[in-house]
């Protein structure tokens, strides 16, 4: 009966207007909500059956559903917000963001074992350091593996929780010291030597090394040294072989030429030119970097030069060995000045002194700290051509005051097939204590200096638009954390949402494609902004009215044909 098929497709009709109704209601509550795509409301008719063999459709019922059409693919406005970590993506991708499980406690937390999507990248900084979007969601991207300083590759939550400061790879070290004196007579003058105190120097793993300078007057001629770079941890990092130059003044002190060992001219000589030499340290067969020494220009009167006889010379923060031999017994002692090596107070200590070359090899003195209380110090001879030990190494522990408790006062090695004894300072002379009892040496640090900074507190984190995320310290340095992951779908309009503006991947969406911000068409990001929802309220309350109106519609469909059944029936009566 054509009324009954009337009254079916009525509330078929009510039932596809509700869901309008809800997508509309749905767009109109989220208008505010950060990341939030607006639905639209599909109609689609549906025929029961048709008479068959009839020329004409001949309907036996028809009725209408709705359908939910997504557009997540739609891109909302980038809104300024005042959180310095919220950001919008202007592209096609995702944030890939992870829920925890519950069993969370105050130090770790555990995440369930799948990914979620969104474009709510309203993020902060949570109490244990994770980045948290205003729905719960943690960001997911790379992180950085703290002790090779390498972008990783493997996805997990983000966390920026006190971040240790990395120091970054040594690119040049800095020389400003006055070397020598012009004698007054050239033709006689005993020549001078001069050895800076440490800089640190860092490698690519920003582990520290320790690199020193000694200078060598000529014998002959006042004005031309010999500087050669050398490793103060006796790990023969730096190779004097390779890292030694000639380097001449000007009769008034200033720069004039540089050579290397072979002869070969390092620079220009042109007055006002740079004079840098490189530095090479090798750390293992496959490692190796790179520094520059900057000496200061050629005929400059800064950085390193030379004073006048009656001038003052930078003094020397570590001496080397003096060889006498008897004219008696022929017995050959080094022996090593006293200095002091250290200080009482002081841990993890060390120093060497400037290399000496006995018998053809480049010989110092190497003493580490093994022990703050008492202070107690290893000493032993160290070949600098290779780094390998040239004697056994002495214990020796030390007084508060500075002074040696009962230590030996000399010790045996043999250099390229000779005997030689190295005299230590004088161990038990309260006069001359080898460990200074204030909190530093007194020596010129400053000489000496590297383009690291090896300290810095952490101050926060901040995003940059490629996706880094970078922990900022108190030196004003940035480091690399992590980066953000996006992903990107065949079909994004096939994902599945869930609650918070999050959606889950299914068959109709395919696998996400997953990688860092531009890759995959991703796009890039909009710091310190959000994306705005996509709901538009003109449209959305226009649309609300025509779907009121169509309800009502609908509704007056079925009392009227509630009305002709009532006729029908009173017919019958």
């Amino acid at each position: 009966m054509s009324v009954f098929n009337a009254l079916t497709t009525a509330v078929s009709g009510i039932n596809a207007q509700s869901t309008a109704f809800t997508n509309l209601s749905n767009n109109i509550a989220n208008s505010q909500t950060v990341g939030y795509k607006a639905d639209t409301t599909a109609f689609q008719d549906f025929v029961a059956g048709s008479l068959v063999g009839s020329t004409a459709s001949a309907d036996v019922s028809d009725s209408v559903s709705a359908v939910t059409v997504q557009h997540v693919d739609n891109q909302g406005t980038p809104t300024s917000s005042s959180n310095s970590l919220a950001s919008a993506i202007s592209g096609n991708g995702l944030f890939v963001v992870s829920k925890p499980t519950g069993a969370t406690n105050s130090s770790t937390t555990q995440f369930q074992d799948r990914n979620y999507f969104t474009r709510n990248g309203e993020f902060s900084k949570n109490s244990q350091g994770y980045l948290v979007n205003t729905s719960g969601y943690y960001l997911n991207g790379y992180m950085v593996d703290p002790a090779t300083g390498q972008l990783g590759n493997s996805l997990s939550a983000i966390n920026v929780d006190n971040v240790d400061y990395r120091p970054p790879q040594t690119s040049a070290i800095t020389l400003t010291a006055t070397v020598g004196k012009i004698p007054a007579d050239t033709s006689k003058y005993e020549a001078e030597s001069y050895t800076t105190a440490p800089a640190t120097v860092y490698d690519a793993n920003a582990t520290a090394h320790h690199v020193a300078l000694t200078w060598n007057q000529s014998e002959t001629n006042p004005l031309v040294w010999t500087v050669s770079a050398y490793d103060t941890d006796g790990k023969n990092t730096i190779n004097l072989a390779d890292n030694t130059y000639n380097v001449t003044f000007n009769s008034n002190g200033t720069l004039a030429d540089v050579t290397d060992s072979s002869g070969k001219s390092i620079g220009s000589t042109t007055s006002g030119a740079a004079v840098t030499l490189p530095i090479t340290a090798s750390y293992d067969a496959t490692s190796t970097q790179t520094m520059t020494l900057s000496l200061g220009t050629i005929g400059g009167t800064s950085g390193t030069i030379m004073t006048s006889s009656t001038g003052t010379a930078s003094k020397s923060a570590a001496s080397g060995l003096v060889l006498t031999t008897d004219t008696t017994t022929g017995a050959k002692t080094l022996t090593q000045s006293d200095a002091q090596i250290g200080t009482t107070t002081g841990s993890n200590q060390s120093y060497m002194t400037a290399p000496t070359t006995v018998s053809g090899v480049p010989v110092s003195m190497l003493w580490t700290q093994t022990s703050a209380s008492p202070p107690r110090w290893d000493v032993s001879a160290v070949n600098m051509s290779d780094g390998s030990a040239l004697s056994g190494k002495t214990s020796i522990t030390f007084n508060a005051d500075g002074t040696a408790n009962g230590a030996p006062t000399s010790i045996a090695t043999t250099i390229n097939g000779t005997a030689y004894t190295i005299s230590l300072p004088a161990m038990n002379n309260s006069k001359s204590p080898l460990l200074s009892t204030s909190s530093t040496l007194g020596t010129d640090t400053t000489a000496l200096t590297s383009d690291s900074v090896n300290a810095g507190s952490y101050e926060g984190v901040q995003i940059q638009s490629d996706g880094s995320v970078t922990a900022q310290f108190s030196n004003g340095a940035s480091q690399l954390v992590g980066k953000i992951a996006l992903a990107n779908f065949n079909n994004v309009n096939g994902l599945n949402a869930v609650d918070g503006q999050a959606y889950t991947a299914t068959v109709a969406s395919g696998n996400p494609t997953i990688g860092v911000a531009g890759a995959n068409g991703t796009g890039t990001l909009s710091v310190g902004y959000t994306e705005s929802s996509t709901t538009n309220l003109t449209s959305d309350l226009s649309a609300l009215i025509v779907a009121q109106e169509a309800y009502s519609a609908n509704t007056k469909v079925i009392t009227t044909a509630d009305t002709l059944l009532q006729a029908t029936i009173a017919m019958k009566q």
